[in-house]
């Protein structure tokens, strides 16, 4: 993917590479970043991007039985159905929990789940995430995410402003008592006066680290803010995205918007998203028969 980044305007000759064009661009540097980062997750053993986006299942490495919190794996069995027009083979396939098969009684969950029936219920719950994220307005999650603590350390850095300046105000009349003292005009000792010059030194060194970590820090919450809107315009735009791509590209988004599934028995599930907003976290689903006509009772997690 290096060899590529003529996506972002780049024009490369050997070692050599211009700066970026504008008029030559297809990609940003963030887009193109981040495809980097897909590409190489998938070529890692075990990394969080599935590997293949072929197959038949939904969810790849990130479900889990309910139960005893072991990962499920995808099983697949034939049977051979015989019609009016010859034979059919059929395939089967599972989401299985192994433990629970080589640990019987150890797990209390189900042995395995449905790939269409248990698919079809995250599916809803996905849709029902991604509808919840169109309608809302991302300036007032953002907000209340983030007003609290952006006013802590605009707080935080006002007191420290004060305080340097109180501390730099006492070492300019400790140094005028200095000149005095040169004169004759002060009653003060000489070695009182540069040991509290000393002193008031140090004290304006450390009032100014205290004014650059509270910098830092309010520094921090707006390079959060403006990641947390990239973030919610990603969102955004695979929800946008989700019911009219392929499977493969659907398997990949959620892989990426899905932290973990946790199934349970009669296919209650619990749902964590890979999303830095507490509103959109988690979500719990209870199935009743979980029919793929119906939608699942859908309710946020205490």
């Amino acid at each position: 993917m290096e060899q590529k980044k003529v996506y972002t305007g780049i024009i490369r000759n050997g070692e050599a590479q211009s700066e970026s064009i504008d008029a030559l661009r297809i990609i940003d540097q963030d887009t193109f970043n981040r495809a980097q980062e897909i590409m190489k997750s998938r070529t890692t053993h075990h990394a969080e991007t599935p590997l293949h986006l072929d197959g038949q299942s939904l969810l790849v490495g990130n479900i889990y039985c309910g139960h005893c919190r072991n990962r499920l794996t995808l099983t697949t069995s034939g049977r051979k159905r015989k019609t009016k027009d010859g034979i059919i083979r059929e395939t089967r396939c599972r989401y299985q929990c192994h433990y629970n098969v080589r640990h019987p009684g150890e797990c209390d969950g189900q042995s395995g789940y449905g790939v269409k029936k248990l698919d079809s219920v995250v599916d809803k719950i996905i849709h029902y995430q991604f509808s919840r994220i169109i309608n809302a307005s991302s300036s007032a999650i953002i907000a209340e995410q983030n007003e609290k603590a952006i006013e802590l350390a605009k707080a935080r850095h006002n007191i420290a402003c004060k305080a340097l300046a109180e501390k730099q105000c006492e070492l300019s009349d400790y140094e005028a008592e200095t000149i005095k003292v040169i004169r004759g005009e002060s009653r003060l000792n000489i070695d009182l006066l540069n040991d509290l010059v000393g002193k008031a030194k140090d004290a304006v060194v450390q009032a100014q680290a205290d004014v650059d970590a509270a910098r830092q820090e309010l520094d921090a919450r707006q390079d959060s803010i403006n990641a947390e809107t990239k973030e919610f315009e990603k969102l955004t735009s695979w929800a946008a995205l989700y019911d009219n791509c392929t499977f493969a590209a659907k398997k990949m988004i959620v892989s990426q918007f899905i932290k973990a599934v946790y199934v349970y028995r009669d296919y209650s599930l619990e749902v964590e998203f890979n999303v830095s907003f507490d509103e959109f976290k988690t979500l719990g689903a209870v199935c009743d028969d979980c029919a793929p006509n119906e939608v699942p009772k859908v309710t946020i997690s205490a």
